[in-house]
């Protein structure tokens, strides 16, 4: 009998029990809809608490004053040097002391009220604004009151920004809108035509349809890394890459002195400089590329909208017939990962009624600090530091569980793996003689310095490139028949582009960097755009040749985390036949590259990233930054670095930004109404000649109104307490005023 190994015991392992998890995740989250009139009241009801607690502050004051003067008075009176014209003059002292007291209430209190009616009517105008006017007429921060209510469109708005949507994504051949019918619930789901006719039998086309499925061989395994905040600096990419301003170049994208992995193993595969996340930080990052959902102020974030349907790429693979793993380096707490990890999982059908249809994940998940005996079976030194598991441990551990799961089964296995080391701010998680520093200025610690954060992050970004050639060297020896997949979860948002005003010093010809876009208010190239690459490792005939005319090749455009999943879908379903609906607003990466290539025309395609204050939308030749409250929008050519020239860059009009915001406002309705996507539509029996009913939908959006309603209680607060802190002030001030003058009477 062969020897139980230390990670049989997969309760060691995984990092929360399921319990635990149902647990914390619903101890504090309420599954219902916000009542917008208890906002409301709530507004109202600390602005006149507010308001009352000024007033009776200041009445107090009043009479603590009143008093002292009146001891004063009596005091004068009772001297024999103080006449009777004196007491007279204070009679009549006391009497206009009054009368400014009575008149400084009174103003302060209309100047609250005011302020209390204003502050309730700016309120209801954010929770009932259907065109979101607000949010130009006031300050960003506005926005966050925004995230306490469900958005909606009017039947107008909602038509046309239906209407643009699908004019500004053309779909390939075989594949149409799924949901037809005059008023679509579900405007963003598209699927193979077997599929659309099933829900709409009376489009013309659904006659003549013939279906095919072609089962190749056995599929590809997949391995997905996940590289934190990685936006490799022009510095670490080669300069004829940086330079040119053409949309396809050919490779390799990544310098050897930085990254030397990543070079070799780009070399055979398809490269992007301009991979983009739809959000930052990592719980915004994370969760589109996971699920598909855009990020943006109505709560669409990694908590709440855990119970929406989404088009999640691991059920995905779980559907296709995979076996999936996920190796992390931190618990899932941090950033709210464990509410999608195990939302799942069988026991939660018991309970959570609403969870019962949401589809199993992952098979295995490790997150761990291994032990001593762990280590040794691992083959790593123990990490003294003891918090974020470091790369080179977790890349250990998953080659160990990607291994033994091959051994297992026979089924092809997804599995991603999350690094940590790139984390700001840029020190690394391991202990420090596994770094190798890079001294472009004062040195690694140096944080003060463009030059000491360059070190800082070039240093641990060759640690990660270190690792990643260790996983992927295992792969290619042991398993072959795989897909890796490399992209950053957001961009490093501190990293300077540039240290000079060249790109490369030593090179005459090397791009020329305009400083002055690194700190435009538009955003710039280290939020959203990471950086990524698709490869494959082994011997398929389908998948080689499906590769070799983009091999090497260097793609400039705007692409981002959804075209990179598509891409697999389309190679999954190639191989095993199911090709299903999906909302992934995504292109095939290969078969633009072959397009860029050949100079074809590429069909249109719209995608966006958002944070509250920062966006961009991109086309399928063009880039649009803007802030979200803005009026304005600067357009580039769309080739990465969008700041090497300042040519490529121009001020848009301002109807094209209202579409833009249109857009936006599309994904905010569906995402919030649950209308994004319907596990319901990955029914395979829903195929022509089959009939089906479309889903029902409803809103499984998850809200908590305690949390809303004290968010906008400790807004309020911060609103008043300013105000009252000014207004005492005043008050002291006029206090002190006043005693000097009973002072000056009685002397």
């Amino acid at each position: 009998m062969p020897q139980k190994s230390l990670f049989d015991d997969q309760s060691t392992i995984i990092g929360l029990p399921e319990k635990n998890v149902i647990s914390h995740m619903f101890s504090s989250m309420l599954n219902r809809q916000p009542t917008s009139w208890i906002l409301i009241f709530v507004t109202l009801a600390v602005s006149t608490l507010l308001v009352s607690s000024y007033v009776a502050f200041h009445c107090i004051k009043s009479k603590s004053t009143h008093k002292q003067y009146k001891q004063l008075i009596v005091s004068s009176e009772a001297s024999d040097s103080f006449s009777t014209h004196t007491a007279s003059n204070s009679n009549q002292t006391n009497t206009d002391y009054q009368s400014k007291q009575r008149n400084i209430r009174v103003r302060m209190l209309i100047f609250f009220a005011v302020l209390s009616i204003l502050e309730g009517a700016l309120f209801m105008s954010s929770l009932f604004d259907h065109k979101n006017i607000m949010q130009f007429v006031v300050p960003s921060s506005w926005n966050f009151y925004r995230t306490g209510v469900q958005s909606n469109l009017n039947h107008k708005q909602y038509t046309e920004a239906v209407d643009l949507f699908r004019r500004s994504n053309q779909l390939k051949n075989g594949y149409d809108w799924i949901d037809q019918r005059s008023s679509p619930e579900f405007p963003t789901v598209y699927a193979p035509k077997s599929y659309v006719c099933a829900y709409n039998p009376e489009l013309e086309y659904c006659g003549k349809l013939i279906q095919k499925k072609q089962v190749m061989e056995e599929p590809p395994n997949v391995v997905m890394i996940v590289v934190e905040s990685f936006s490799p600096s022009p510095m670490m990419l080669q300069n004829h890459v940086v330079s040119s301003q053409e949309k396809i170049v050919n490779g390799p994208l990544y310098k050897e002195m930085y990254l030397p992995n990543l070079k070799k193993i780009s070399e055979s595969g398809l490269t992007f400089s301009s991979l983009s996340s739809s959000g930052l930080p990592t719980l915004y990052g994370w969760l589109s590329l996971m699920t598909g959902e855009i990020p943006y102020t109505n709560q669409i974030n990694i908590i709440k909208s855990m119970l929406n349907d989404v088009d999640d790429f691991p059920s995905f693979f779980k559907q296709n017939g995979y076996n999936n793993m996920y190796v992390a380096p931190c618990t899932f707490e941090i950033d709210g990962q464990h509410n999608w990890l195990f939302r799942g999982r069988e026991v939660r059908n018991k309970k959570y009624v609403q969870l019962k249809e949401m589809p199993l994940w992952f098979d295995n998940i490790y997150q761990y600090i291994p032990t001593a005996e762990q280590a040794l079976e691992l083959n790593v030194t123990q990490n003294e530091k003891q918090s974020w598991v470091p790369d080179r441990i977790t890349a250990a551990q998953f080659m160990k569980h990607f291994g033994d799961s091959k051994k297992q089964n026979n089924q092809p296995l997804m599995g991603v793996w999350i690094t940590a080391d790139t984390h700001q701010p840029f020190q690394g998680f391991d202990n420090d003689e596994f770094y190798e520093p890079f001294k472009f200025g004062q040195g690694r610690y140096s944080k003060q310095t463009i030059h000491g954060q360059a070190d800082r992050y070039a240093t641990v970004a060759k640690y990660m490139d270190n690792y990643v050639g260790q996983v992927v060297k295992f792969l290619q020896q042991q398993h072959n028949n795989t897909i890796v997949v490399l992209v950053g979860d957001h961009g490093a948002r501190e990293v300077p582009l540039f240290h000079e005003e060249r790109v490369d010093k030593a090179d005459p010809n090397s791009a020329i960097y305009d400083n002055t876009c690194n700190s435009q208010k538009f955003s710039n190239d280290e939020l959203f755009v990471t950086s990524g690459l698709i490869t494959y490792l082994g011997e398929s005939q389908y998948l080689k040749n499906l590769f070799e005319p983009v091999s090497g090749k260097v793609v400039k455009t705007p692409t981002d985390h959804h075209d990179m999943i598509r891409t697999l879908y389309d190679i999954v379903s190639a191989h095993t036949g199911k090709d299903m609906p999906s909302s992934r607003n995504g292109r095939n990466l290969i078969e633009l590259a072959v397009n860029l290539t050949t100079q074809s025309q590429l069909r249109k395609h719209t995608s966006i990233r958002t944070t509250m204050i920062h966006s961009e939308i991109a086309t399928e030749d063009s880039l649009y930054r803007f802030h979200t409250s803005g009026s304005s929008v600067q357009k580039f050519s769309g080739i990465y670095p969008t700041c090497v020239s300042q040519e490529s860059r121009s001020v848009i009009n301002k109807s094209q930004l209202e579409e833009f915001h249109l857009y936006h406002k599309l994904y905010d309705h569906v995402q919030t109404n649950n209308k994004q996507f319907s596990y319901k539509f990955r029914n395979e029996a829903c195929q022509y000649p089959a009939v089906c009913d479309f889903p029902e939908t409803s809103t499984a959006f998850n809200r908590s109104d305690i949390a809303i309603i004290t968010l906008s209680a400790i807004g309020m607060g911060l609103v008043f307490g300013v105000l009252i802190a000014c207004t005492v002030y005043l008050a002291e001030k006029q206090h002190k005023k006043q005693k000097k003058s009973i002072i000056f009477v009685y002397h």
